[in-house]
């Protein structure tokens, strides 16, 4: 994931009359099913540029009993807009170590991305952060959903050092609901698919994880279209009109500290 610019969001939070830091230390289940605007804010009317192909919109992002969808489609607005739209799902707070995870159904398109992740940056970070890019990710690239990228960034405004991992998964996660996670401590960041670990790094003096003496960080889920440029990485994206794909979200769950456990 690229950094996100917030230019044009001023006003968009709601406040909130708990305290962030009680907030954010305390355990979330949220399973997806409405909106819950004092845990979550959706992107609405603006636009990354590069390498995104499309701009957020609020009304990309549906809920039902079965769980959030995020769709991605072609709804031109005015010539300076991008022609399609989608939807990014925001945390109002910026939380620290814990367990992170989500059951989800990405798309399988190529050229659209399906993420689940944490983030911080300069135009989106919490008052004690260092505004420095900070992130971890859990991402499906359309063109091979048999895949899961994983990823993360510590302090780097110029996006010179990331950590891109191809997870080889025994199924194909377009088809159904899989639990994805994310254990971040400091000592280690370690993503689970089902209950099983999948992959982890350490945290090392030569190659730092993101730590929340710096920042803690927002959580965030978006569905997004590539440009033409990156098509190498996740495939080309179809500019057809007709072309509109969803992903599913549901059951979400934070569980804060150390100690948490995202294993069955």
């Amino acid at each position: 994931m690229l950094l996100r610019s917030l230019t044009q969001t001023a006003g968009v939070i709601t406040m909130l009359s708990f305290s962030p830091l009680v907030l954010a230390g305390t355990s979330i289940e949220d399973p997806y099913t409405e909106l819950n605007s004092e845990l979550w804010w959706k992107s609405d009317g603006w636009s990354n540029g590069f390498p995104f192909f499309n701009r957020w919109e609020g009304e990309a992002i549906s809920y039902s009993a079965d769980g959030m969808t995020i769709t991605l489609s072609y709804a031109p607005k005015s010539a300076d807009d991008f022609e399609f739209q989608s939807g990014e799902l925001r945390s109002h707070q910026f939380y620290g170590y814990g367990c992170y995870e989500v059951e989800m159904k990405p798309s399988a398109e190529p050229g659209v991305i399906s993420s689940f992740f944490l983030f911080a940056g300069p135009y989106d970070k919490p008052e004690d952060g260092n505004g420095m890019h900070n992130e971890i990710d859990v991402e499906f690239l359309g063109h091979n959903t048999n895949l899961m990228q994983v990823n993360f960034w510590t302090n780097d405004d110029r996006y010179a050092r990331s950590h891109e991992q191809l997870i080889y998964l025994n199924f194909d996660a377009s088809k159904d609901f899989h639990r994805y996670g994310i254990k971040w401590t400091q000592g280690a960041i370690k993503w689970y698919v089902d209950g099983k670990l999948a992959y982890g790094v350490k945290n090392t003096r030569h190659d730092p994880i993101p730590s929340v003496a710096d920042s803690r960080l927002r959580i965030m889920a978006n569905v997004w279209a590539t440009d033409e440029r990156i098509s190498n990485w996740a495939g080309e994206f179809s500019k057809d009109p007709t072309t509109s794909v969803t992903a599913e979200y549901k059951n979400f769950r934070f569980i804060p500290e150390r100690k948490c456990s995202l294993r069955y």
